[in-house]
């Protein structure tokens, strides 16, 4: 939709103008890159000028301008002996003073140049067509040029922005055939062959690119009979025409890279020009019209044609731009997107530096339009459409989620999926055992009491968050957690067993801290229960309150088995699927076959006591004793079971309830159908 948007107008004339603009751009482009398209004494027009030294140098300065034409005829005079292709004048003189009242016969040098230079073809004389009028020279000067064949109009075309950027090829006449323009008609007499309607001028960049001589510089050659000086004139097309600071000053394509012209660069006959008065002190952005008339003939004797982009190619080169940078943009991050962005622009714009070097006027300024209308309108799009849910995950999932797993989960929405979903998960539940104790000595300091609650979850949360779990709940002093949801875990049972013990391992950091700041607090622990299975993983809550977490029969032992920690003394108990998958490297013994409260069916639970290299020694022996004597006690030899067990009663709470259980055993030995279970009557 975004390429068909920007390539569509590419197609219509209506847009031609914005198409145009481009060449602006380009222009300095391709002077930066490629240098002028030719040296300025290889220019085939070079312009004599009406300039501010004419005006402050003898004879011309004190006298007005209608009474220089003795001078202005002299130097036609010298410069059409030295075999010019065609004399072109953007000079209009309206009015005389070759007059019976004024001064009969004032006129007669320059009415005898022209005449000269007319009859032989070689002259051409300019006007300024309006409305319904005519600024032109004085009949007179027409008629010893030859007449209207010798007369043609200096008028430009102006886009909507002031701005020539084409030359007309010709205007229509009052005997109703179109007559060439001025610079149109300069270029036929020097033999080039008519354009085929209005069309672009290739300026030459540089602020010298035509040769140029100050009128009063060439008169005073001219009087100083310095013929030989007048040998640059040979050969090419002369336009006179004024470089005044205000005067006949228009803004072109050429604008950006006019820059400020060094006149004492330019050929000089009579003395070297004075630029401390006569030059310009700042650069310009327009340019005199005898610059523009020279460049349009340039562009026809050279044949340096531009030529727009066909439509259908500007369609398709707008199209397959945009959309390539809108897909882009759907991909990347809006910073990265700004440097792709900014990058295809000048991708687009070398291309089409490369293409106006060869004469094709490529869209720019649609190209570069489009890579900004993209960036714009994907990304509010992305912000408005896309990035809600991404914005949703953040705020739900930060205060639960590890912050790297947030970035994950924004950054690819379909690994999370929020409806009610079966996904095996591990389940972990913890409980502060001593809290209840701790709340009772400080009912007077609820304040500290909240402050040493919330430091031991800050804890608990960290650890949890640095193994990749997720935060489901608190619930009191309880914490729920979970890996596998909302974030595949392929090592969920190591991660969620790694948390328990490095969370044992800051409890007694903590403890040492309180004892610091309570005198009679008492020794925290935390019973923890870990399961591994099949659960429901949803959002799930009201219509008006909702929490994502998990449900289902792998969540209730996960909470039975931390509950269960009390009667076996354990502080880390985990369900037989957790320890099944754990790896190597940790030091556990199955407790026993257990059917917690509330299932009929018993399971094999775990304790886990450590990893390996952790575990003291004795700790280790012990446990290689206890696995020992519980195969006996499966096998329903009670008495070497119990042997086992009471020699390690005192120093392990498991050891001493299976030493009670075999000593019941042995009174009232269990039922035939004995699978080895125990049932559990309280949570």
């Amino acid at each position: 939709m975004l390429g068909l948007l920007v390539a569509v107008p590419c197609a219509l004339d209506n847009f031609a103008f914005v198409h145009r603009l481009g060449i602006d751009l380009l222009l300095p482009l391709r002077h930066a890159v490629f240098g002028p398209l030719f040296p300025a004494e290889e220019s085939d027009v070079v312009v004599v000028v009406v300039d501010e030294e004419t005006y402050g140098t003898a004879p011309f300065n004190g006298i007005p301008e209608v009474a220089w034409t003795p001078q202005i005829a002299r130097v036609i005079e010298a410069v059409a002996a030295a075999g010019p292709r065609v004399i072109g004048l953007d000079l209009i003189y309206p009015t005389s003073l070759d007059r019976p009242d004024l001064l009969r016969g004032y006129d007669k040098p320059l009415l005898k140049a022209l005449f000269t230079a007319g009859r032989a073809g070689d002259l051409v004389l300019g006007q300024v067509r309006l409305s319904q009028q005519k600024i032109a020279p004085h009949p007179s000067q027409v008629i010893a040029a030859g007449g209207g064949a010798n007369l043609r109009t200096l008028n430009l075309i102006v886009d909507r922005d002031d701005v020539v950027r084409r030359y007309p090829a010709a205007f229509p006449s009052e005997a109703g055939a179109p007559t060439p323009s001025f610079g149109v008609e300069l270029a036929l007499r020097a033999g080039t062959p008519a354009p085929q309607g209005d069309f672009l001028i290739n300026f030459n960049t540089g602020a010298d690119d035509i040769p140029t001589f100050g009128l009063s510089d060439l008169y005073a050659c001219a009087e100083a009979g310095s013929t030989a000086f007048f040998e640059h004139f040979r050969d090419k097309i002369v336009v006179f025409g004024s470089m005044l600071d205000v005067e006949d000053r228009r803004l072109s394509a050429k604008r950006f890279v006019a820059g400020r012209p060094d006149r004492a660069a330019h050929p000089r006959c009579a003395g070297a020009f004075d630029a401390a008065r006569f030059g310009e002190i700042i650069d310009r952005h327009t340019i005199p019209g005898v610059y523009i008339h020279g460049a349009a003939i340039n562009t026809l004797t050279k044949d340096l044609p531009l030529t727009m982009m066909a439509p259908s190619a500007r369609l398709i080169t707008a199209f397959l731009a945009t959309a390539g940078i809108a897909l882009l943009f759907f991909l990347l991050q809006p910073a990265l997107g700004m440097v792709v962005g900014l990058a295809a622009v000048v991708v687009e714009h070398a291309a089409a530096t490369v293409a106006f070097q060869a004469g094709t006027v490529a869209p720019v300024v649609v190209l570069a339009a489009g890579v900004g209308t993209a960036f714009a309108t994907v990304y509010a799009y992305r912000f408005v459409v896309e990035d809600k849910q991404k914005r949703w995950i953040q705020h739900a999932f930060r205060h639960y989620l590890a912050p790297a797993l947030v970035d994950r989960l924004s950054s690819d929405p379909s690994v999370l999926q929020l409806g009610g979903v079966h996904r095996e998960v591990t389940v972990f539940f913890s409980d502060l055992a001593g809290f209840t104790d701790l709340s009772e000595s400080m009912k007077d300091d609820p304040a500290k009491l909240l402050d040493i609650l919330n430091r031991y979850l800050t804890v608990v949360t960290g650890l949890i968050e640095k193994h990749g779990g997720y935060v489901d709940k608190f619930i009191g002093d309880a914490v729920m957690a979970i890996w596998g949801a909302p974030l595949e875990d392929p090592e969920a049972e190591r991660h969620a067993v790694d948390a328990a013990l490095d969370c044992q391992a800051a409890l007694v950091q903590f403890n040492a801290e309180l004892s610091a700041e309570l005198s009679d607090a008492p020794h925290l622990h935390t019973r923890m229960g870990i399961n591994t299975g099949i659960a429901v993983v949803g959002n799930m809550g009201s219509r008006t309150r909702l929490n994502y977490t998990v449900a289902g029969d792998t969540v209730n032992l996960a909470a039975r088995l931390e509950g269960a920690n009390k009667v076996y003394g354990s502080l880390i108990m985990i369900g037989d699927a957790t320890a099944a998958r754990l790896p190597e490297g940790y030091v556990t013994r199955c407790l026993d076959y257990l059917a917690v409260k509330g299932k009929t069916e018993p399971v094999r639970v775990h304790e886990v006591l450590g990893r390996n290299g952790e575990v003291p020694g004795d700790v280790a022996q012990r446990v290689a004793a206890f696995n020992n004597a519980f195969r006996l006690y499966q096998e329903r030899r009670f008495e070497a079971a119990r042997e086992t067990f009471a020699h390690y009663r005192d120093e392990d709470e498991a050891c001493a309830l299976y030493a009670e259980r075999c000593t019941a055993f042995l009174e009232q030995p269990p039922a035939p159908d004995w699978d080895g279970s125990f049932k559990l009557t309280s949570k």
